[in-house]
């Protein structure tokens, strides 16, 4: 018997991955409107076929901030004793410090980190898992967890919270997240193993076969990036190799900048059209990673965007993940997912914590002691 697992804001099934690859996890349900922007409507991301296609479970497209646990638990079939973890990661967007408006205004979709204690209620699962950006415990909208602590320490739960830097743990990126974990009845305080040595660019997707912007690795349909046109052709070709950015474009080829390329703001955009360095961690892999004009999202030393497979490496995706749905649709499965390489060492830390129970509701001890 293993550890069971429902997962709310599934997307594309990066933590859900993680947590299987453990090999002590079931998925019993998922959920996710499949939502990429307001304006876009249902089903546009295709998150849902794509975790389906490698978790095995269709999850449910439904609107997480009016939908009844007992509608998800009618809907999979499941008890609410049945639920061991939830894991309940909240779309971002409305936290980032990115995102000017952010710093004015409260977006209605924070309110879903503290719609979590909900299903909290209703099932009772041991462990509960949330990831989001940092400024979810230290920015102006920090308020949504305190009322998410609130909640489920009123429900019996004890709250682990903290913000760390994912490369430490192995991921081949830079990215600062907010990991909070709570535990019904007791004190959960994880360990993740820091690494020695951070991986490097160069460690992902250094061995995997050169390409053609605009073509596909006839060998892996996910080792495929978009076309660009002759004049970003040029602008990439204009920018150095291992690193470069625009700012090293030469002034003989200053035609090539766009206006965002603002010599006389240096601090503004340096990342756009940029290329990853090889002996370097990536930076952060994000929603928006399937423009190169988005961030330094650029090969090393090919001209052209990196591919979905090298982007899905980078986010710590196994080797063998499929994406389901257009290409700038995989692009943002990969930028919004939680890293299944990072997922799976949280596994890992439930696992052993929960290894170590004496007491308590007897069936379900069992069922753990069996899964370990």
């Amino acid at each position: 018997m293993k550890f069971t697992f429902v997962d709310l804001f599934s997307c594309g099934g990066g933590m859900s991955r993680g947590f299987i690859q453990q090999g002590a996890f079931e998925s019993i349900g998922a959920v996710d409107l499949e939502v990429a922007k307001p304006t876009h409507g249902v089903r546009a991301t295709s998150c849902n076929a794509t975790y389906a296609a490698n978790i095995g479970v269709t999850p449910l497209a439904a609107d997480l901030s009016v939908t009844s646990p007992s509608e998800i638990s009618s809907h999979f079939g499941f008890l609410p004793s049945d639920v061991d973890v939830l894991i309940s990661c909240a779309p971002c967007t409305g936290f980032s410090q990115k995102q000017s408006r952010n710093h004015i205004k409260d977006d209605a979709r924070n309110q879903l980190v503290e719609r979590t204690a909900v299903y909290a209620e209703a099932w009772r699962p041991k462990y509960i898992v949330v990831e989001n950006v940092k400024e979810l415990l230290r920015g102006r909208h920090k308020h949504h967890f305190q009322g998410l602590h609130r909640s489920l320490t009123a429900l019996g739960y004890q709250v682990y919270a903290e913000v760390h830097d994912l490369k430490d743990f192995g991921l081949p990126q830079s990215r600062i997240r907010s990991l909070i974990i709570a535990k019904l009845g007791g004190v959960f305080r994880p360990r993740l193993q820091k690494v020695a040595q951070h991986k490097t660019v160069r460690d992902a997707i250094g061995h995997l076969p050169p390409l053609v912007a605009g073509q596909a690795d006839p060998n892996d349909p996910m080792h495929l990036c978009p076309n660009m046109n002759e004049l970003s052709l040029q602008r990439l070709r204009a920018i150095p190799k291992d690193g470069g950015s625009w700012t090293d474009i030469p002034e003989d080829k200053a035609f090539l900048r766009i206006p965002s390329m603002n010599v006389k703001k240096p601090g503004s955009f340096p990342d756009i059209y940029g290329r990853l360095a090889w002996d370097r961690v990536a930076p952060t892999v994000t929603r928006e990673c399937s423009h190169p004009g988005n961030g330094r999202y650029c090969h090393p030393e090919q001209d052209r965007l990196l591919s979905v497979r090298e982007m899905a490496l980078i986010q710590g995706f196994p080797s063998d993940y499929q994406f389901v749905g257009s290409l700038s649709m995989k692009y943002r499965q990969i930028g919004d997912a939680v890293p299944p390489l990072i997922a799976r060492q949280i596994a890992d830390a439930i696992v052993k914590d929960a290894s170590g129970i004496v007491q308590g509701d007897q069936h379900r001890a069992g069922q753990l002691a069996l899964a370990v």
